[in-house]
């Protein structure tokens, strides 16, 4: 072909293309206010009572264990119930890894966990033999080893460590475990929460655009990771590094909180906080999104009864481990809880993702 027959036939493909006529528009998924107003009810019915709740919590264990070391001696007492609100709280919120509890290691201050090198039995150790009050001074602490500043060492001083009930340096050491909680509690819900630059705010205008977030679907799209990231982290790092691949390969000490036995209970809790962030947010939480969506009827239908049947099971068991584990066909139990989540996971991973047009991609869990 002729160069100038070349140009022409170019100038002809461009001009059908760009000629009116009928419009076949493309398949489209929840609205970009859709998106607004799901964010908006995440922020205030989900995100923002939750952090309100470990707050609260914070300020209430520090309490509960100034209280119950004023005589220098702890005990899993009061102390211990507050430690359980606590990590109750903590629970509900573990999840979300983005906007504040990225900031300053919060998350892992928290809860290092899993501790896969024993370094918070080690570093516990330490500081208990050299019994020096200068490491328990607030700034040194906060910024000293993520090991010994959260919920893992203050489980072992109160549930795992009753030769040291009488040791006043234990007690102050918990002391400050709980005042440097309440300090991380407080600032994640005063960053979410409080003035202008609150990350509240900044999902809010996220369909505006701004520094964080293109537009108001990103910001969907950074809780359907949450979501996505609170099943992973059962699956993967709750139940799979427990559990093993045969019944004698079990490994109970890896569970989370065994020392505390709730190990099953912070599953429980996990599993909830998924759902209703699925669910129950707002009008309807991702469900009311996808129900929207060619398909989505049938898929939410299924989602939902993953959900149902696999709270069910395991609401059926006790919240320890070792307590499952000595029931017959224990082990069993929890590998079929385990499958069960491994396919509601593979749901939202993929129909879920792909019918919102909401890729998952990297998780904050991964390569943990």
């Amino acid at each position: 072909m002729k160069s100038r027959d070349r140009r022409f036939g170019v100038f002809v493909w461009i001009g059908l293309a760009l000629a009116p006529g009928p419009v076949t528009a493309a398949p489209t998924v929840a609205e970009v206010d859709d998106f607004a107003s799901f964010n908006e009810a995440a922020i205030e019915d989900y995100l923002l009572p939750r952090y309100e709740a470990l707050a609260a919590a914070g300020e209430g264990l520090k309490g509960v264990l100034r209280r119950d070391c004023a005589d220098g001696r702890l005990d899993d007492g009061a102390s211990g119930q507050a430690y359980h609100v606590m990590m109750d709280a903590w629970m509900a919120v573990q999840h979300l890894r983005f906007g504040p509890s990225e900031l300053f290691l919060r998350a892992e201050r928290m809860q290092f966990w899993p501790d896969k090198r024993g370094s918070i039995g080690r570093r516990l150790s330490q500081l208990l033999m050299a019994a020096d009050q200068s490491d328990l001074e607030p700034r040194r602490f906060a910024q000293g080893s993520v090991a010994i500043q959260g919920l893992p060492a203050l489980e072992r001083l109160l549930f795992d460590m009753p030769g040291d009930n009488e040791n006043a340096f234990a007690c102050d050491l918990a002391v400050r475990i709980g005042a440097n909680l309440r300090d991380i509690s407080t600032a994640l819900l005063a960053d979410w929460r409080d003035g202008p630059s609150a990350y509240a705010a900044v999902m809010r205008d996220a369909s505006k655009g701004n520094a964080e977030y293109l537009d108001a679907k990103e910001a969907s799209l950074q809780l359907a990771k949450s979501l996505h990231s609170a099943l992973l982290l059962i699956v993967d790092f709750k139940l799979q590094r427990v559990l093993g691949d045969f019944e004698e390969a079990v490994k109970p000490k890896r569970a989370e909180s065994w020392r505390s036995g709730r190990s099953l209970r912070n599953i429980r809790i996990n599993l909830a906080a998924a759902r209703t962030l699925y669910q129950d947010v707002g009008q309807g939480g991702f469900a009311a999104l996808l129900r929207r969506q060619p398909g989505g009827p049938t898929l939410h239908v299924e989602i939902a009864a993953a959900f149902r049947h696999v709270e069910k099971r395991l609401a059926s068991l006790p919240p320890s481990w070792i307590e499952v584990l000595a029931e017959p066909r224990g082990w069993q139990r929890v590998s079929m809880i385990h499958q069960d989540l491994r396919d509601l996971l593979a749901l939202i991973s993929g129909p879920f993702s792909q019918t919102l047009d909401l890729p998952l991609g990297f998780n904050s869990f991964d390569g943990d």
